[in-house]
């Protein structure tokens, strides 16, 4: 699976070591320790670790968390604050971007998995929401003590993309903020990354394919009770895996 060339966007980050050795632990607590939040001037996302080189560490978000603001602040699994090294970079036209920052302490990374995830596959997906339940009062001052973790099933793999990169549809409950948060499977390897929520308005074209054509009437009621994410094969495409 190892590319013959590195694509530009890769320029600067050595191929994904895998496999990547990491003590056993439990779900929950590898999400805890594995999982950042993202906040910008007026908004906040989330995101995972997943390489470190020397004393840089590389997360894996959302290109839409990022995109919107000048400034981010990154908080990591010990409640710590570390801006970013340099302007987080799209993977494509996708909806997946990366953002390094740099600390000496030794953070927990994300076992990555290689091959494609499979329907019915149960999985974990994990993220900080925005606000708190139900309103508009926001998160921001709770820090890394509100990470949500909801339990599902892959229940759509469509086999041509939506735009953006979103092919994996999940039955978990994500909410507005969970967004660039991991999704692992029950052996904890990350599988993909959170981000849409449920029941989009359709009329706005969220659920047409990359190609413009539309889902039949039953394929897109089952579209519609899908949360979405963008598979971890996607991130491949870009960073080789050796």
């Amino acid at each position: 699976m190892a590319a013959s060339s590195t694509p530009p966007l890769a320029q600067g980050l050595p191929p994904y070591p895998w496999p990547h050795p990491a003590p056993w632990v439990s779900l929950p607590e590898l999400a805890r320790q594995t999982t950042v939040r993202i906040l910008t001037d007026s908004a906040s996302g989330s995101g995972v670790l997943i390489q470190r080189q020397g004393q840089t560490y590389t997360v894996l978000t959302s290109w839409h968390v990022l995109a919107f603001s000048d400034r981010a602040t990154l908080l990591t699994p010990d409640g710590r604050r570390y801006g970013v090294l340099r302007s987080p970079r799209q993977l494509g036209n996708t909806d997946m971007a990366i953002v390094q920052f740099q600390s000496a302490i030794p953070y927990r990374l994300a076992p990555l998995k290689p091959d494609p995830p499979r329907l019915g596959e149960p999985v974990y997906a994990a993220g900080f929401p925005m606000y708190q339940d139900r309103s508009l009062v926001t998160t921001f001052d709770q820090g890394i003590h509100n990470l949500r973790l909801s339990q599902g099933i892959i229940s759509l793999l469509p086999t041509k993309s939506l735009p953006q990169g979103y092919r994996l549809g999940y039955s978990n409950d994500v909410v507005i903020g969970m967004s660039g948060g991991p999704i692992f499977n029950s052996q904890g390897l990350l599988v993909g990354i959170n981000g849409r929520i449920k029941d989009r308005d359709p009329g706005f074209g969220v659920y047409a394919f990359e190609d413009g054509s539309e889902p039949d009437p039953a394929l897109l009621e089952q579209m519609l009770n899908a949360s979405w994410g963008i598979p971890i094969t996607t991130y491949f495409q870009f960073v080789p895996l050796v």
